[in-house]
C-alpha cells in the first residue's frame, strides 16, 4: 500500500510537471501570438499608408495626364490652324503668281 501511495505521489508530481510544462507552452504561445498580432497590425498600417500614398500619387498623375492631354489637343488645334493658314497663303500666293505671269509675260 505504501508503494501504491508512493507511485500515486510520483504520478501526481509527473502530472503537475506536465501541467506546468503545458502552461508554459500555452503562455509562450500567447506571447508569440501577441507579437505576431502586433507585427501584423504594424504591417497592415504600413501597407495602408502605402496604398493611400499610391492612391494620391495616382490621382495626381491622372490630373497631370488630363492636363497634358488638354494641352496637347490645344497645340494640335493651333498647329492645324496654322497649317491651314499656311496652305491658304501658299494657294493665294500661287494664284497671285499665276496672275502676275499672265499679266506680265515678258517680265519673267
Amino acid at each position: 500500500m505504501v508503494e501504491r501511495l508512493a507511485f500515486a505521489g510520483k504520478q501526481a508530481e509527473a502530472a503537475e510537471w506536465d501541467a506546468q510544462e503545458w502552461k508554459k507552452r500555452y503562455e509562450m504561445s500567447l506571447v508569440d501570438y501577441r507579437k505576431s498580432a502586433e507585427n501584423s497590425a504594424a504591417q497592415y498600417a504600413a501597407l495602408q499608408w502605402k496604398v493611400t500614398s499610391l492612391e494620391e500619387k495616382s490621382s495626381n498623375l491622372g490630373r497631370k495626364l488630363e492636363g497634358s492631354q488638354k494641352e496637347s489637343l490645344d497645340w494640335q488645334s493651333k498647329y492645324e490652324h496654322l497649317l491651314i493658314e499656311r496652305q491658304t497663303d501658299q494657294e493665294r500666293m500661287g494664284s497671285e503668281y499665276a496672275v502676275i505671269q499672265v499679266l506680265q509675260p515678258s517680265f519673267w
